[in-house]
């Protein structure tokens, strides 16, 4: 079957609709997709691309694309195929054709990143055969009927690898999950790091309110403080804070975005009073936003700040992925380290796995069991 492949406009968007309601019922976790006012907003959005298959007018596949030209970056996800269509291999063609498409049309890609979901195995053959290189899993990190696990794969163009910085030591609880990704991708030893230089502040962290109900100021209070260069982990290009904690004075501010239908959270960037306990700042905003409802946080930190990941470790977050040469500056691509906290029962029983994936959740496994269980159950043969 060849169908032609196409950009969305505002006229597609009950077909984009009718397409994802069948596929999910209403559940599908991405907001793009959750109504009209949100997918005109999506396809209007100069930072995204939505691309469709149709035969005879109606739209028959789908697959959202986002870009970033200053990093060269870019994620695609949210594939979708009617059902009476699939095996056709429609995915892996809407995918070369907005590869191609990003590549003639702007300043060019050098990362490309998918997450996959781990329900069934034909994702993730699909694209380890197009060339992504697998490099972690998110345990439980959406839900849509239940709760699931995807997988995160990138794939490499250009010099991309060869630009990447590499004087650092991976810190002791990365080194596992950045060997199985050096595996994988073919990457340089590395050293694991045994000593580093700790910078602890014990001050205590204050009172903290959260403002959920004003996404413009917020958004407006973030790219102020981004330009003034007064935020800490900021890199994450594909979100929008929709929430804002912060202490009265506003010495302390975390921004973040959080999807209201399946409670996930991503943490965006903070402006850190550098005389607080980190590590008791991210506890203390976890538990607020477990409160609040909140089952999955996730945040990515460059893998060479040693002080900031042990900081994060200590505050029980786990390390889930590790993207090399993510982020561009200058002359360098730095590696990332991903992290997530999950406050939900971990239910693997819905996996089916392929390739490394196995080995990354196993190693999640083993972080979080020497996280969680405390001394007890790690010294007693139970």
């Amino acid at each position: 079957m060849e169908f032609p492949i196409v950009l969305a406009t505002l006229e597609d968007i009950v077909g984009i609709l009718d397409l994802y309601q069948l596929a999910y019922t209403g559940l599908y976790p991405d907001r793009s997709f959750h109504g009209p006012q949100e997918l005109r907003q999506s396809i209007l959005d100069d930072t995204k691309r939505i691309y469709l298959v149709k035969d005879q007018g109606r739209v028959i596949a789908c697959l959202l694309f986002l870009y970033n030209e200053e990093y060269m970056l870019g994620k695609a996800g949210g594939a979708v195929v009617h059902p009476d269509y699939r095996g056709h291999n429609i995915t892996q063609k809407m995918i070369e054709f907005g590869l191609k498409d990003i590549q003639a049309n702007t300043r060019g890609l050098e990362v490309l990143y998918i997450t996959t979901r781990t329900v069934h195995k034909a994702a993730q053959v699909l694209t380890a055969n197009m060339g992504f290189k697998q490099l972690g899993i998110f345990p439980n990190v959406h839900k849509t009927r239940d709760y699931e696990t995807h997988a995160l794969a990138a794939m490499y163009f250009g010099d991309a690898l060869s630009k990447r910085y590499e004087s650092f030591e991976q810190h002791p609880d990365i080194y596992n999950l950045f060997e199985i990704v050096r595996e994988n991708i073919t990457l340089p030893k590395m050293k694991k790091a045994d000593l580093w230089t700790e910078k602890n502040y014990y001050g205590e962290v204050p009172a903290l309110e959260v403002v959920d109900s004003a996404p413009s100021f917020t958004q407006n209070r973030y790219k102020k403080l981004k330009a003034s260069d007064e935020i800490d982990l900021a890199f994450f290009p594909f979100h929008k804070p929709n929430l804002w904690i912060t202490s009265p004075a506003e010495n302390i501010e975390l921004f973040a975005y959080v999807n209201e239908y399946d409670k996930h959270c991503v943490i965006l960037g903070c402006k850190i009073d550098r005389e607080v306990s980190f590590t008791d700042l991210f506890l203390k905003v976890s538990n607020l936003l477990r409160d609040r409802g909140i089952r999955y946080i996730e945040v990515i930190i460059r893998a060479n700040r040693m002080n900031i990941l042990n900081k994060v470790l200590g505050a029980k977050f786990i390390p889930c992925g590790y993207l090399p040469a993510f982020q561009s500056e200058g002359d360098k691509r730095y590696d990332y380290a991903v992290f997530s906290r999950s406050f939900e029962v971990l239910d693997f029983n819905n996996l089916q796995l392929t390739g490394a994936n196995e080995r990354y959740l196993r190693n999640y496994i083993s972080l979080w069991e020497n996280k969680f269980l405390g001394s007890y159950f790690k010294n007693e043969n139970r």
